[in-house]
């Protein structure tokens, strides 16, 4: 495309800063609905005793079928542990929940669902059939490297949920709900003779979806809104119910990024800079995944922390990077990546500063981080869904609590950070910066950039045309945090009360900062 028509189709683009209209460039949409859904964290491992579920659940918002794929993958290398095909109706909800397959701390996830939408396989989520539990084949080869290739891997993780057309003729009308809320013919989702679609269009959008962590017997609930990719796709891309693609890198190698905050002259927060991006794949990755990865990239995460000793607080903060393992494998490291798969996982060094309620700082490093990776710095992330749990050491609810796992979600993917002891460090804020050699100083490079900042008092666009850098990792997540009240009374109705269990927690989506040069 010559300069004249990028910068006319881009200036429509800014009319409406991240509007529909992205002359197809993924990006994530503010409002809250796309093509592709991601789910940062999923967990059934226990803390303190009790179990986590997770609960899933995707809404079609417009009046069109779809074909979608479920991608469930475990927390250390991304690693597929199930995938399946989901046939929505319009306007359907398809809800299922991830459990544990027995008590044993050993034991795979397993998938259950008491909905109707159409799976293929067909039938075998459904809670009659006790569900499916995960499997370990797609990373049972790295335990020739040292990483334990058992089913508790599949206890934790994300997951991926990507349209892959708009149905249409024959297999549309199977997908829809009669008046009972059944759909008219699963059957012809699972039939030898018809592994491709009658008849498949462009992937139409309009998908949102919500996670649930819950944890019944520590009575504790927290929610979140999964990420949403939109323009990933403009023309089908179905695969059968026996293939895991497709994934994050086959979106088209174009994306949308838009960057707020920046300081003018006067030290005023009021510009906004625009990024459309071309990739060819310059990191040795595919170019579709670069393309994703730019509208996840971040320099550094920024979250509170709530550690009240008198309710007994804890939090931890989920940080999962969902295309790593499309850059990363025991061989090579590619940019924004720095450090190759080992048994101990592939470390990026971080740095954490954090700050208390009334502007006391500090910052964490070296002997602060716990456990220490075997082969790896012991300030650093080492796994694709990574629990970082922030504690203090000064404060009574710490004693004889294990290392090995994270304080409210159990993780065994986790990195222990201690804040300053005692209680002037109960509560605050922090700001974790990814300090690996390629995140700081190669990024991820795009092969041309057109961009536009604006400000309060710009009329008009200029647009600048060259390559530009995106400096960090690409990562998502939220701050996790409890409160433990024990047991106390509580009303039944008139004038009874009862003994009920005084805990709760709450769910806070991460801020970011970000470098992008020039």
């Amino acid at each position: 495309m010559n300069t004249f028509k990028r910068k006319a189709l881009f200036t429509a683009v800014l009319a409406g800063l991240g509007a529909a209209g992205t002359a197809e460039a993924v990006y994530l949409n503010p409002n809250g609905t796309g093509q592709v859904l991601v789910y940062p964290y999923y967990t059934v491992q226990s803390a303190q005793g009790a179990s986590w579920n997770t609960y899933l659940s995707v809404v079609n918002t417009t009046s069109r079928a779809k074909a979608v794929k479920v991608r469930i993958l475990e927390g250390k290398t991304s690693a597929e542990v199930l995938d399946f095909n989901l046939f929505l109706s319009a306007n359907d909800v398809w809800t299922a929940a991830i459990i544990p397959a027995d008590n044993s701390a050993t034991s795979p996830g397993r998938i259950v669902t008491a909905d109707n939408s159409c799976t293929a396989p067909v039938g075998n989520l459904r809670v009659a059939n006790g569900g499916q539990d995960f499997r370990n084949f797609q990373y049972a080869a790295e335990a020739a490297i040292g990483l334990s290739a058992g089913l508790e891997r599949t206890r934790e993780g994300y997951v991926e949920i990507i349209e892959m057309g708009t149905l249409t003729g024959a297999w549309a009308a199977a997908a829809t709900h009669n008046s009972a809320g059944v759909p008219a013919n699963c059957g012809v989702f699972n039939s030898a003779a018809s592994l491709t679609p009658s008849s498949i269009e462009a992937p139409s959008g309009g998908l949102m979806g919500t996670g649930t962590l819950i944890n019944v017997a520590n009575g504790q609930d927290a929610g979140y809104k999964a990420d949403s990719l939109e323009a990933f796709r403009s023309t089908p891309i179905y695969s059968d119910p026996g293939q895991i693609f497709p994934s994050l890198a086959d979106a088209l190698p174009s994306s949308l990024v838009i960057n707020a905050g920046g300081v003018n002259a006067a030290g005023a927060s009021v510009l906004l800079t625009a990024y459309r991006n071309d990739f060819t794949g310059l990191s040795g990755a595919p170019a579709g995944a670069e393309a994703v990865a730019s509208v996840y990239m971040h320099a550094g995460v920024m979250n509170e922390y709530i550690l009240d000793q008198a309710t007994s607080s804890f939090t931890d903060w989920v940080i999962t990077q969902p295309l790593k393992r499309v850059f990363v494998n025991d061989v090579t490291a590619l940019p924004p990546y720095t450090n190759v798969l080992t048994s101990s996982g592939a470390c990026e060094t971080i740095s954490f500063a954090f700050f208390n309620r009334e502007e006391g700082g500090a910052s964490a490093a070296g002997t602060d981080f716990s456990p220490l990776p075997p082969a790896g710095a012991p300030n650093s992330l080492c796994w694709e869904s990574n629990v970082l749990s922030i504690r203090n050491a000064g404060l009574t609810q710490f004693n004889g609590v294990t290392t090995s796992t994270s304080t409210i979600l159990g993780s065994t993917n986790v990195t222990n950070v201690n804040v300053t002891s005692g209680a002037n460090f109960q509560d605050g804020w922090a700001i974790l910066a990814f300090q690996g050699l390629n995140a700081r100083t190669v990024g991820l490079r795009s092969s041309v950039s057109d961009r536009v900042t604006l400000d309060a008092t710009a009329l008009a666009a200029t647009i600048a045309t060259s390559p530009v850098t995106f400096f960090g990792l690409p990562v998502t997540g939220f701050m996790i945090r409890n409160f433990r009240n024990g047991n106390l009374t509580c009303p039944t109705g008139g004038t009874g009360t009862s003994t009920c269990q005084g805990n709760y927690g709450s769910l806070f989506n991460h801020s970011y900062r970000n470098i992008i040069n020039p």
